[in-house]
């Protein structure tokens, strides 16, 4: 691979610019970051690049021409050094001195060049992985992570399991585990890099009953095993194989083994079931401090954590281990003030893993300004525990660090992704939008306001941060020039605006979608279904009605014009306009009828063709066979939904199934009201909502059997669209 680079401007903060590198491995790399360093720039770790040419990236402080400059110098250097066909040997020293003069200039320069250690974690964006597969380019992504794999890059390796896994490839990814065993064992660790790995040996052993497969995934989870185990994501790796394994045998008899032996063999099973046997050890050796912390933390595994705090206490040698696991649990369990008091406040007595416990305590009760020399002293200590760096990464971010802040959160989707609130994801989605995740696109980064729309569903509107990550959300599909995106942007943008009573905001970003709707860059269609959208709001806005019998009675003299022009009849939403503006106002309804009416008469007179309206093609679908469940949307939605499909297509069985913010839901409740149903529509325009998570899991399950389908619109004549659609099929 011949090297190349390329400086973009437009990257990173105000004072760095982005360097993309093609490197033939992750060793040149890193050398290149450390010439970078030597020669005075402070520059951030190597990272993957997005960009399909590059394969790393950096973010320099650094002008464009300084930094052009010295890597003209080392793209010289790499090209002398790829030429050079003779190594010349170093003379041999002379004597004991010049070999330690030089040793000691070594390890000087080691030490100046330094780097924190930090996480190599797979900056894997689930969301754009799943876009690339959708679009059919998985056999290009694929292609493209095995080269870089075969280049030792640990973050393409890490990314090609994730595409394995999602993708059920489960024989490829058993491969690329035998031929990078190695490799995959050095990845830093996760439940999810375990779990996937386990389960594509599992569902391959249940497709093919080959016993070596079993043998294998065995000898491959107890590798991972003791440090899930401290990491706390033991369980549902123990899970997997417990429930899909032959059952475990009994524990070899532990009479005669050391202590230590014992203990290693009860870590294989299940927390619950090693209980009895740690208490039978506890009692045989009191004062065995291994054996009383694998006692609390079996009993904090089953959610029992006040008999682990009160093994805690018992223990009077307070070791630095004791101290982290005790702390530790109360973070947890959310008693941040007892963290406080148990350990020191003077950051010089305290070890990474302990500032960084004293830190997460002291910005959960608010304290961020204190916190943060805590978090930070963790951080650079290599302190990459879930508790410290969940604080750290809403610090950074909200202090205005997007670069550091992006790497906290790169580890923390992998190892934590269940743990990131919704508060996190709106954070991440500013950092994306902020280049804090390197050198990704404006797809890459919209992904990330879209994961935090659909995590939020109506709880958005309680989110401070909804007007920015609304407004930033729409910004970039407007810049994608992605018309589907754009709409489903505007509408959540257009009900927010609605909802907080934004009025003169509503009304300049109507005047907008006017334009877009006059100039063609929407269609008539899709602008009416934005404007649907808001009419839910007309009684707490007194001006709306009229702005929106303007906006309809518009669109209906256009379509009327332009079918007379085309010789041809209305689209068939023009009906559902027709029908709308009845609703809102009955004078502007008969006068559109009337203007129709002149326009073909006048049309007539100058031998025009005028279609006949016997050319409409009525909808005549009957659905009293349908049992309907509409899911989700606003009340006055569904109410108007039913009761045009009762009143004009025969409906008889309806079930209603509101969203969380107006009734509290759960699974079984979900379950039981539509499980019966055999057509079960979910109205997903309502900014998200969770209830599409529980149908979907539902449907997943197996406990439904009706025909699921989503609805990305809002309005009344949408959804009936959408259903009276879904039945034709």
């Amino acid at each position: 691979m011949t090297f190349g680079y390329q400086i973009e401007a437009k990257l990173g903060n105000a004072d760095q610019v982005g360097l993309r590198l093609r490197c033939n491995g992750q060793t040149q790399a890193v050398e290149i970051h450390r010439e970078l360093r030597q020669a005075e720039f402070k520059v951030t770790n190597p990272r993957s690049s997005y960009h399909d040419d590059y394969t790393h990236f950096f973010y320099v402080t650094s002008t464009v021409n300084s930094l052009d400059s010295v890597m003209q110098k080392i793209e010289a250097r790499i090209k002398v050094s790829n030429n050079a066909s003779v190594v010349t040997k170093e003379a041999t020293l002379k004597d004991f001195k010049s070999w330690q003069i030089l040793f000691r200039k070594a390890i000087k320069k080691l030490n100046n060049d330094h780097v924190n250690s930090t996480s190599s974690v797979q900056e894997i964006n689930q969301n754009t992985l799943e876009q690339k597969i959708s679009a059919g380019r998985l056999i290009e992504v694929e292609d493209h992570l095995l080269r870089q794999a075969d280049f030792n890059d640990s973050n393409a390796l890490r990314t090609l399991i994730a595409l394995y896994a999602k993708t059920e490839q489960h024989e490829q990814l058993i491969k690329l585990c035998q031929v990078k065993y190695n490799s995959i064992l050095a990845l830093p660790v996760s439940g999810r890099l375990v779990e996937q790995l386990v389960t594509a040996y599992l569902q391959h052993y249940q497709q093919t009953k080959e016993q070596e497969l079993l043998r294998s995934v065995q000898a491959l989870a107890q590798e991972f095993l003791p440090e899930l185990e401290r990491l706390r994501q033991a369980n549902r790796v123990r899970k997997l194989l417990h429930l899909s394994l032959i059952s475990q045998e009994p524990l070899p008899t532990i009479e005669g083994a050391t202590l230590n032996e014992q203990l290693t063999q009860l870590l294989e099973i299940e927390p619950g079931e090693r209980i009895s046997q740690l208490e039978k050890l506890k009692d045989k050796y009191p004062k065995a401090i291994n054996v009383l912390l694998a006692l609390a933390d079996s009993y904090v595994s089953i959610d029992n954590p006040e008999y682990a705090l009160q093994i805690y206490q018992s223990i009077t040698e307070k070791t630095e281990e004791l101290q982290q696991r005790y702390a530790e649990l109360l973070l947890n369990i959310q008693r941040f003030q007892e963290v406080i008091e148990l350990l020191p406040s003077v950051i010089s007595e305290l070890s990474p893993a302990l500032a960084g416990l004293r830190g997460a305590a002291l910005y959960n009760l608010g304290q961020k300004t204190q916190a943060s020399e805590f978090l930070e002293k963790a951080w650079q200590g290599g302190e990459r525990r879930v508790q410290i760096l969940l604080p750290l990464a809403k610090l950074w971010a909200t202090v205005g660090d997007p670069v550091k802040a992006g790497e906290v959160y790169q580890i923390l989707l992998e190892t934590a992704d269940e743990q990131l609130t919704l508060s996190d994801r709106a954070l991440m989605a500013r950092v994306a939008n902020l280049d804090g995740f390197g050198d990704i696109s404006d797809e890459d980064k919209v992904s990330y306001y879209e994961s935090c729309v659909s995590f939020a569903g109506v709880h958005l509107r309680d989110l401070l941060e909804a007007e920015e990550i609304l407004k930033d959300r729409l910004d970039l599909w407007k810049q994608l020039q992605n018309t589907s995106g754009m709409i489903n942007a505007y509408a959540d943008w257009l009900d927010w605006l609605a909802n907080v009573g934004k009025w003169e905001d509503l009304n300049k970003e109507l005047d907008i979608l006017r334009n877009f709707a006059i100039q063609q860059k929407i269609s008539a269609l899709q602008y009416f279904e934005l404007l649907e959208g808001l009419e839910v709001y007309i009684n707490l806005q007194p001006t709306l009605r009229q702005s929106l019998v303007n906006d309809y009675f518009g669109l209906a003299i256009a379509e009327i014009d332009n079918a007379l022009r085309q010789e041809e009849v209305e689209a068939p939403f023009f009906e559902d306009l027709k029908r709308a503006l009845l609703c809102l106002n009955s004078d502007s309804a008969n006068e559109l009828v009337e203007y129709r009416q002149q326009r073909r008469a006048e049309a007539t007179k100058l031998e025009v063709q005028v279609a006949s309206d016997e050319n409409i093609v009525l909808r005549t679908q009957n659905l009293a066979s349908i049992h309907l469940a509409l899911v989700g949307g606003h009340q006055a939605t569904r109410r108007e939904v039913i009761r045009e499909l009762c009143e004009n297509y025969g409906l008889q069985n309806c079930v209603e199934v509101a969203p969380s913010s107006e009734a509290s839901i759960s699974r079984s409740n979900v379950q039981s009201q539509i499980s019966n149903c055999n057509l079960i529509a979910v109205i997903t325009g309502y900014m998200g909502h969770d209830l599409s998570q529980i149908v979907s899991d539902l449907k997943k399950d197996g406990t439904l059997t009706g025909d699921i389908f989503f609805i990305a619109c809002r309005g009344k004549s949408g959804v009936v669209r959408a259903i009276l659609n879904k039945v034709q099929q």
